[in-house]
């Protein structure tokens, strides 16, 4: 008798855990809603710069594409180049000459690890240049104005 209880209960075990491991183990993990920070430049001459040029930036990153997609806005000049300078001058992120030359123009593109950081944190800076002013006529830092999804990591 000790036996056939004995037996009955691992088998019943058995069944209880064959029953429960049907295979469904709700393991289903959603898409990750993508990470997307916005980015505002207001264009203005820099110091040493006379002009009356002006115009705006407005950049959306996604952090987790590491994409982005930039359109600028401007008034009162004829840029001969621009691009997205680091803080130290480098030239990060080029517009080539025939997309700078109507407004509004809109560059789109992919980033390094890096260049989302410096974007990040604010270090990089919209540079429109003109045969007036090669360094530039009208500039801007990036400073982020919101974001949206989940799963930044703090962004």
């Amino acid at each position: 008798m000790k036996s056939l209880v004995f037996y009955s209960a691992i088998l019943s075990l058995l069944f209880i855990g064959v029953s429960c491991s049907n295979g469904d183990d709700n393991s289903y993990i959603p898409p990750m809603t993508p990470v997307v920070v916005n980015f505002m430049a207001t264009l203005t001459p820099p110091s040493g710069v006379t002009s009356s040029a002006s115009g705006s930036a407005a950049l959306k990153m996604n952090v987790t594409a590491k994409t982005f997609e930039i359109t600028v806005n401007y008034t009162g000049l004829t840029p001969t180049h621009g691009h997205i300078h680091r803080t130290d001058g480098a030239i990060e992120i080029p517009f080539s000459d025939s997309t700078v030359a109507t407004s509004p123009f809109t560059v789109t593109g992919s980033l390094t690890d890096a260049q989302i950081l410096g974007i990040m944190t604010e270090t990089y800076y919209v540079n429109l240049h003109t045969a007036a002013y090669s360094n530039g006529e009208i500039s801007g830092t990036l400073t982020k104005s919101g974001s949206s999804g989940g799963g930044g990591g703090g962004y």
